[in-house]
C-alpha cells in the first residue's frame, strides 16, 4: 500500500480504481478493534473502571496512569470490605477489575505493571483467604427433562419453553448460544436429524464456528427435533434467514420480533422446575451440565461429547466424571461395613 494525501490507494492501481479515505479506515479499524472483546465483557470493563476511578476520586489517587500499590489497595478495599454495590467481591471478580484496569491502559497507549511483586503477592493472597470451592451447575438428567416436559400443554409459551429446554439439553448449549441461534443456522434433513451452526461461542470469540447435530429421540413427548419444529410451526418463523429463533412472548400470547435474553432461559429452565417438583437449585447451565452427565453416566465417547458440547479439553469433563461416579464406582461399599 502507498498513501497519496489523506487517502490511501491500492498499490499499483490505476485511474477510476476507488480510493478509501484514511479516516474512513481508521474508524473501521476502531470497530474492529472494539469487537475484539465480547459485549458483556466490554459493559463490565465500563463498569469495573468507573469503580476503580470512585476510588481513586475517593482516596485522592491519580486512575490513570494508576500505581500499582494504588491498585492493591483497591482490590484489597473489594474483597475485604466492599465494591461499588456495598458487597464483597470474590477473588475472580477482584481479578476482573484489574483486567479492566489493564486493558483501558493497553487502549490509551500506556503500560501498567499488572506483574507488580506487591500486587501478585496481594492477588495470591486474595485468592487463598477468599477463594472458596467452585460449585458448578446441578445436573439435569434424562428423567428430570422428561418429567418437565410432561408439564407443558401446547398453548404458544409452552411450546417454546420446551424447545428451548430440549434443545438446550440435546446440544449441550449454554444459554447464550441458544438464544443466540438465528433461523438460518437450523437445517432439518430429510434422516430427521437437525442441524445446528454456532456461529460464536463463549470459547470461540473469533467467530469460527461449529456444527452440531440433534439426534431425533424415542419419545414424541421428548424429541428435540419435535419440539424445535413444532415451536418455529406455531410461531410462524421461516426455517431461513437472520430473524432469531427464540423470542419473547407478551401477555397477549403475541410472539415478538426482538431477540429472548439469555436470563430468560434461565428462567424458563427454572419454571419448568418448579412445575415439575424438582429441587431449586437448578438453572439454565443445568440443561448443559446434563448432557454431560449423562452422557458420561451412559459410557459415551469423551471426544463425542467434546464435539458435542465444544469443550475444549478433558477439565471440566473430569469434574463432571467424579460427580457421576461418586455413589456408583465407590470404595467405602466394599469395606464390609
Amino acid at each position: 500500500m502507498q498513501k497519496q494525501g489523506r487517502a490511501l490507494v491500492p498499490f499499483g492501481s490505476g485511474p477510476g480504481v476507488p480510493v478509501v479515505a484514511a479516516a474512513e479506515l481508521a474508524l473501521a479499524a476502531a470497530a474492529l478493534a472494539e469487537n475484539a472483546k465480547a459485549p458483556n465483557t466490554r459493559r463490565a470493563y465500563e463498569s469495573d473502571w468507573a469503580s476503580w476511578v470512585a476510588f481513586c476520586e475517593a482516596q485522592n489517587f491519580v486512575p490513570l496512569p494508576a500505581d500499582p500499590e494504588h491498585v492493591t489497595l483497591y482490590l484489597t478495599h473489594l474483597t475485604n470490605f466492599f465494591g461499588a454495590k456495598g458487597k464483597k467481591l470474590r477473588p475472580r471478580t477482584a481479578e476482573r477489575h484489574l483486567a479492566a484496569i489493564n486493558t483501558t491502559h493497553c487502549a490509551m497507549g500506556l503500560t501498567f505493571d499488572h506483574h507488580n511483586p506487591a500486587l501478585v503477592k496481594t492477588l495470591d493472597g486474595i485468592r487463598r483467604t477468599f477463594g472458596k470451592t467452585q460449585k458448578g451447575a446441578r445436573a439435569l438428567r434424562t428423567e428430570d427433562i422428561v418429567a418437565m416436559c410432561e408439564t407443558f400443554s401446547l398453548d404458544i409459551r409452552s411450546l417454546r419453553d420446551k424447545a428451548i429446554i430440549l434443545l438446550g439439553f440435546a446440544g449441550g448449549f449454554r444459554r447464550s448460544e441458544i438464544v443466540g441461534l438465528n433461523a438460518e443456522d437450523l437445517k432439518f434433513l430429510k434422516d430427521e436429524t437437525l442441524r445446528v451452526t454456532l456461529r460464536r461461542s463463549k470459547t470461540d470469540q473469533k467467530g469460527e464456528g461449529r456444527t452440531v447435530v440433534i439426534m431425533p429421540g424415542r419419545n414424541p413427548n421428548s424429541c428435540p427435533v419435535d419440539a424445535v419444529r413444532a415451536w418455529l410451526n406455531a410461531a410462524e418463523l421461516k426455517h431461513d434467514g437472520g430473524d432469531p429463533i427464540f423470542r419473547p412472548i407478551n401477555r397477549h400470547s403475541s410472539v415478538e420480533l426482538n431477540r429472548l435474553s439469555d436470563r430468560a432461559v434461565d428462567l424458563i429452565v427454572k419454571g419448568a422446575c418448579r412445575a415439575a417438583h424438582l429441587k431449586e437449585s437448578y438453572s439454565a447451565h443445568s440443561l448443559r451440565a446434563g448432557h454431560v452427565t449423562e452422557s458420561l453416566a451412559r459410557g459415551h465417547d469423551r471426544a463425542a461429547i467434546k464435539r458435542q458440547t465444544g469443550h475444549a479439553s478433558d477439565a471440566m469433563l473430569d469434574r463432571y466424571a467424579r460427580e457421576t461416579d461418586l455413589a456408583t464406582n465407590n470404595s467405602s461399599s466394599s469395606l464390609g461395613l
